[in-house]
């Protein structure tokens, strides 16, 4: 660069002025060029973290450390790189957030997360968590990575579970794997936990008639965001298992409340997440007990949609409940409206008898 600006000094008019824009762009180009950041992810021990994400603070654009601990990701144009930041994250280690100035290797070292090691040493009672399954619904074919942070231990996956999921979406849900280049409707995946006894008590849920349970799940699970071939999934794999109790308690985490089970770290970060997850157990008799509240989210963009469940043996309730007294006319009744219409301390008409 020094050699080209000595000898502008000795160069005709015009050719100077080419010769300046030339090294103009030569200095943008360096100032936008796309920066490549490389290093290692371990823990206090230095053992490697495999599988590790590394995700860009505010973007949708990540990767995954490799069995060594390794990775590489490409930052984006942006002449402001002092005001990026790369987030680090592990099951079980504090989520680490790094920013970037001039260094093109960052190595990092997770610490423990306390918090899961103290649900560790004073484990509730192990449930088994069964068939959460996941949809995935871009906009245009997109390769998606994805991460399952289980608070338990994965048992059965499927594809199979290689430190995460890399698959090729297509906008109407159909998965191909790029390990095998076999295609999947969604991915699946089960496993065993603790749940405490204050994850265990409800202040609100459903009591439901194993003759009431088909049309329980197609009125509520649509309620939830769920679409027609998902729901239908739904049903068919929990209404046998659920039907062989005369009656069953039902409360469902949706949202953020899925966090409790597990939470995903999904590349591209989805537009819309729409997860349910439903507990139940086995009850003796029915009672009333006020209905849980359902939101309706709506669908935009790239889509993800999860729903999973588990067969709760112990329960708990916040708030005293009183036996279900028949009116004689439960035949005819509204139960929709009387859920739906539900004001202050009034109980809705709750088990569900449709």
């Amino acid at each position: 660069m020094y050699l080209l600006l000595h000898l502008s000094g000795k160069i005709p008019g015009m050719y100077r002025s080419l010769l300046f824009i030339v090294c103009s762009l030569f200095s943008l180009s360096q100032l936008f060029a796309q920066r490549t950041i490389v290093g290692k992810v371990t823990d206090c021990e230095g053992a490697p973290l495999t599988g590790a994400t590394i995700i860009i603070k505010d973007g949708k654009l990540g990767t995954v450390a490799d069995e060594n601990g390794f990775y590489r990701i490409e930052m984006p144009k942006k002449p402001e790189v002092n005001k990026q930041a790369l987030v680090f994250d592990y099951p079980g280690t504090e989520t680490t957030t790094i920013k970037i100035t001039d260094q093109d290797t960052i190595n990092v070292i997770l610490k423990e997360d306390t918090a899961t090691r103290r649900m560790e040493e004073y484990p509730g009672r192990g449930r088994r968590i069964d068939k959460p399954v996941i949809y995935l619904y871009p906009e245009k074919q997109t390769e998606v990575s994805l991460q399952v942070h289980f608070n338990g231990k994965l048992d059965f996956t499927y594809p199979p579970y290689k430190s995460g999921w890399k698959v090729v979406a297509q906008p109407d849900g159909t998965l191909t794997d790029k390990n095998d280049g076999r295609e999947h409707k969604y991915l699946f995946w089960d496993g065993e936990m603790s749940f405490t006894q204050e994850q265990t008590t409800y202040a609100s849920g459903f009591v439901v008639h194993k003759d009431s349970l088909v049309a329980f799940f197609q009125k509520y699970l649509p309620k939830m965001g769920l679409e027609s071939h998902e729901y239908n999934d739904f049903i068919v794999f929990w209404t046998p298992l659920m039907q062989k109790n005369e009656w069953n308690f039902i409360h469902f985490r949706t949202g953020a409340a899925y966090d409790i089970i597990a939470t995903n770290t999904v590349i591209p970060k989805p537009d819309t997440e729409i997860r349910v997850f439903m507990e139940f157990a086995k009850v003796a008799k029915p009672f009333d007990i006020p209905a849980q509240e359902i939101t309706t989210p709506s669908r935009k963009g790239f889509t993800l949609v999860e729903w999973g469940g588990a067969n709760m043996e112990a329960i708990y309730f916040s708030i005293p409940y009183t036996k279900f007294k028949p009116s004689g006319k439960e035949g005819m009744f509204n139960v929709e409206g009387r859920i739906d219409g539900c004001i202050g301390p009034a109980k809705p008409f709750n088990p569900e008898k449709i």
